[in-house]
Order: C-alpha cells, then sequence, then structure tokens
C-alpha cells in the first residue's frame, strides 16, 4: 500500500554493522592540529580515524590527543628533554601524525557488540573503526554499544523467539516470552533439559538482555543419557 511504513527487524544478535555509523570522518595525518580540532568540533565527535591518500588505515586521533597541545609536557624538566616521549611529541607536535595514536584497535562489520564491548574495556578506549579489506567502512563508539544494550523490549522478545526457533530448533508454541526492562522472563514446557539450557545460555547472550528469569520445565531429562536409549522414552 502506498505510503504504508515498513520496518526491518534487526538481527537477533547485533555486530558492528548493526550499530556502526558510516560514512566515517577521517582526516589525512598531514593535516595540522588545528584542522584536526576544528573537524572535531564541526562533526560533534570525540575522535575519528586518520588515512592516508590511498585509504590506509595510519591512526586515529582523539580530544585527549589533541589536550597535550594545550596542557603542554607534564612532570618538569626532564620530559621535556626526553624525545621519545609521547606526552612530549604530542605536546610539540604540529600535524596530525605527530599526535594521533598509532596502535589502532579495529573490528570487521561481523564482530559482535559483546566482542566490541569487550575490545573497548580490555584496551580502554572509546570508538574502534570497522574495516572491510582493509579499507575503513564504519566507526563504533561507546555510544553505539550502549544503545545496544538499550534496546526495545519488544525488539529484544522477537530476538528470543528468533533464536529458540531458528537456531536452536525449540518449538515455541509452547512457550512464553514476556521482557521488561531488559529481564526476560521464560515460562512453558520443551521437551528436553538441554533445551532448557541451551535457550536459557542462548537468551541471556543476546544484545540488551540484562537478566533471564526461566521457568522453563522439560518433559525428558537427558542428562544422565547414554548411547543407545531410546528417544522418546517409551509411555508408562
Amino acid at each position: 500500500m502506498s505510503g504504508e511504513e515498513t520496518t526491518q527487524r534487526r538481527p537477533a544478535r547485533l555486530s558492528a554493522r548493526d550499530v556502526m555509523s558510516a560514512p566515517v570522518i577521517t582526516i589525512d595525518p598531514q593535516a595540522s592540529v588545528k584542522e584536526a580540532a576544528e573537524r572535531l568540533i564541526t562533526h560533534h565527535i570525540s575522535g575519528m580515524p586518520v588515512l592516508t591518500a590511498d585509504g590506509q588505515l595510519v591512526g586515529i586521533v582523539t580530544e585527549a590527543d589533541l589536550l597535550h597541545k594545550e596542557s603542554g609536557p607534564q612532570g618538569g624538566g626532564l620530559l621535556a628533554f626526553v624525545r621519545g616521549s609521547g606526552e612530549a611529541r604530542k605536546a610539540e607536535g604540529l600535524v596530525v601524525a605527530d599526535v594521533m595514536t598509532a596502535r589502532v584497535v579495529t573490528v570487521t562489520e561481523e564482530t559482535p557488540v559483546r566482542e566490541i564491548a569487550r575490545l573497548m574495556t580490555r584496551h580502554k578506549i572509546n570508538r574502534v573503526p570497522v574495516v572491510r579489506d582493509g579499507r575503513v567502512v564504519g566507526i563504533v563508539s561507546r555510544a553505539d554499544v550502549l544503545r545496544a544494550l538499550a534496546r526495545p523490549d519488544a525488539e529484544i522478545a522477537d530476538a528470543v523467539a528468533d533464536v529458540l526457533l531458528r537456531e536452536l530448533w525449540i518449538d515455541t508454541s509452547k512457550i512464553r516470552v514476556e521482557v521488561d526492562q531488559g529481564v526476560v522472563r521464560l515460562s512453558g514446557e520443551v521437551d528436553r533439559y538441554s533445551d532448557k539450557e541451551l535457550a536459557e545460555r542462548w537468551v541471556a547472550a543476546l544484545d540488551g538482555v540484562v537478566a533471564v528469569d526461566s521457568r522453563l520445565t522439560y518433559r525428558y531429562d537427558d542428562r544422565s543419557a547414554r548411547l543407545g536409549d531410546r528417544w522418546p522414552p517409551p509411555r508408562p
């Protein structure tokens, strides 16, 4: 129907492709420090990848890198004379190549959002460029990751149903899924104990799920099943 709005459901598990910003604001390594500061301010961003003329990623420059220009070398005269010091180099730098962070943590479009969150925590960084075939195609910030955590309850419910049916092949006709503020409540019956365990584990790993309150029951306890056991078990 003309004018009818259509919505595209997001996948059950979010990856960098689903949350990244694109196209990406970038800057040349030989651009001036002042130009870098102006670009960050103009685009309301706190960091951007540094690319050569042929598109090669050589670093990332952030507000923190540029602040060294205002604060100057710290630690007294000793640091000022240590030419290899990162703080001194950034404080005296004139172009982006002088102040940028050269070692850049990157991800691909398929990298799960949860893995991106772990990388940000481990490396104490606020953003990661997304690369494809060596080229930057997007960028994911901490705000993007937080938006995944704030996933709407209705979207989480759809993701839960999708995982149960399409990935675990569990009959969802006997399962009730309720989501309130990211807490997923599962009730109903599955065939086996292993189905119950898998459902709880996989649902807990979905983006936006804060906790799982499972009241699932099962018809057959397969924890002690051995090769050769009959399934389904004979009726009494």
